[in-house]
């Protein structure tokens, strides 16, 4: 019996048809069968100018696991990925997908972000350093957390650290002083009271998953869902796709898994679209063309969509 006649009857019996697995190849130093397990997965896309009418975007993701047979043919179960273990690992491409192209959106629309009021608050402690350093230039290491108790005191450690990171800071003890980058956005910057918005926009751009992550600014993270939705099957399709609200609404549900109060996601979509994040004709919604060729260009940049291998 050929490996590809037992390979086809395991990926059968353990994955559906979504599920594909390609030829498998000999690996003379360990004996063993590989076959390599990918997956064709469709997004349906709906317009609402067309609703009879949708379009299928395949996400061809290149690597969930693997079938490994040693040399009698048989699955070796240690190095083989099983059926519920690979549906496992669809749903983390697919999340990694969803979180990739909120990465993409942030970035490419940062500085459009950085002008809802909302979003801004949660960066004071940012404003406060950015602040100082506008006005006098430097920052005397003791006067940073001097009077701040012990959790503000490494709060504003941990995002002086943040701005070292990012060249918009360095330490010449004692003092913290402007840098490089931050030197050559307020040269590019016109208005000198757009500075602060620049500085957080590019924060933002470079740093956002640190922020939602290590830094737990998660209250950011439904401005960024909503306007992940609008952008996502623009994306795929790479053109405008139109929106009402109850379209945005279901998609929160199908891709966040929860529910959004109508009051707040409408007071999300007006902001977005007040700065220019999105863009509204009538009662329907859909990407600003700008802000959505930056984001294809940035997203065809990306690797493969795929899963760490075993």
């Amino acid at each position: 019996m050929e490996a590809q006649s037992v390979i086809d009857r395991f990926a059968f019996k353990e994955y559906g048809q979504v599920i594909k697995v390609d030829p498998p190849f000999y690996n003379e130093k360990t004996g063993f069968y590989i076959s390599n397990i990918k997956a064709n997965y469709p997004v349906y896309i709906f317009d609402d100018r067309t609703p009879s009418d949708y379009n299928v975007r395949v996400l061809k993701i290149k690597h969930l696991g693997q079938i490994t047979l040693n040399d009698k043919l048989q699955v070796i179960p240690h190095f083989t990925t099983y059926g519920e273990e690979c549906r496992e690992n669809l749903i983390k491409v697919l999340d990694s997908w969803k979180r990739q192209a909120e990465n993409i959106v942030v970035s490419a629309s940062s500085n459009q972000l950085t002008k809802i009021e909302d979003f801004r608050n949660h960066f004071s402690l940012i404003e406060r350093i950015i602040d100082y350093l506008i006005d006098y230039n430097k920052i005397h290491n003791i006067e940073l957390t001097r009077y701040l108790n012990k959790d503000d005191k490494l709060k504003i450690k941990r995002y002086v650290n943040l701005l070292e990171e990012l060249e918009l800071v360095r330490y010449e003890e004692p003092y913290y002083e402007i840098a490089n980058k931050y030197t050559t956005i307020e040269s590019a910057t016109k208005n000198p009271k757009d500075l602060m918005t620049n500085i957080l926009a590019y924060i933002i751009e470079n740093r956002y998953p640190i922020l939602r992550d290590e830094f737990k600014l998660t209250i950011l993270e439904k401005t960024i869902s909503i306007d992940s939705i609008i952008y996502l099957p623009e994306m795929e399709l790479e053109e405008p796709i139109y929106r009402k609200f109850k379209s945005i609404s279901d998609d929160y549900k199908k891709y966040y898994n929860k529910n959004i109060n109508p009051l707040h996601l409408n007071q999300i979509l007006r902001r977005l679209e007040k700065v220019g994040a999105i863009q509204r004709d009538g009662i329907e919604y859909f990407g600003d063309e700008e802000l959505r060729e930056d984001m294809i260009t940035r997203k065809k940049k990306l690797g493969p969509l795929s899963i760490a291998p075993i």
